[in-house]
C-alpha cells in the first residue's frame, strides 16, 4: 500500500469511530433527557424547598441537553459531508446517526400503523353494514306491531260493534 492509501484508511477509519461515538452520545442524550426531569420532579416533591427553582432548573437542563443533542447531530453531519467530499460516501447514502435499528424499527411501525388503520376501516365499514341491517330488522318489527295494533284495534271495534 502507498501513503495515500494508508491515510485513506486511517482517516476512513477515523471517520467511523467518530461515528460510532456520536451514536453513543446520541444514546446517553436520550437516556439523560428522560432520566433527568424525573430526578427533579422526585427531588421536587422531597424537599420542602421551592418548586419553582426545580422547574427552573429542569427547563435550563431541558435546553441543555437539546442543544447537546442538535451539537451532536450536527457535528456527525458535517462529518458526512466531509466523507462526501472526499468521496468516500455516495451522494444519497446517508448513515443513521440514532442506528439503522431505530430507523426500521420506525418503518416497521408506520407499515403496522397503515395496515391498523385499514383494519380499522374494514371494521367501521363491517359495524356500519350491521347498523343498517339492525334498523331495517327494526323497521320491519316496527311494521309487524303496527298491523298487530291495527288487528288488534280492529277486533276489538268488532266486538264493540256486537
Amino acid at each position: 500500500m502507498n501513503q495515500k492509501e494508508e491515510m485513506y484508511d486511517k482517516f476512513y477509519n477515523l471517520q467511523e469511530e467518530i461515528h460510532v461515538k456520536n451514536q453513543k452520545k446520541i444514546r446517553v442524550g436520550l437516556k439523560v433527557n428522560i432520566l433527568l426531569p424525573l430526578i427533579f420532579l422526585a427531588i421536587s416533591f422531597i424537599s420542602n424547598r421551592s418548586k419553582l427553582v426545580f422547574l427552573v432548573l429542569w427547563i435550563i437542563s431541558l435546553f441543555g441537553i437539546s442543544f447537546y443533542l442538535l451539537y451532536v447531530e450536527y457535528m456527525d453531519f458535517k462529518l458526512q459531508e466531509h466523507l462526501k467530499e472526499f468521496g468516500i460516501l455516495e451522494q444519497d447514502e446517508k448513515q443513521a446517526l440514532i442506528g439503522n435499528e431505530v430507523v426500521q424499527g420506525i418503518d416497521d411501525i408506520n407499515n403496522v400503523r397503515k395496515e391498523m388503520v385499514e383494519d380499522i376501516k374494514e371494521i367501521k365499514k363491517g359495524i356500519k353494514e350491521e347498523i343498517k341491517k339492525e334498523k331495517q330488522e327494526i323497521k320491519k318489527e316496527r311494521e309487524e306491531i303496527k298491523q298487530g295494533i291495527k288487528s288488534d284495534i280492529q277486533s276489538v271495534g268488532d266486538k264493540l260493534k256486537k
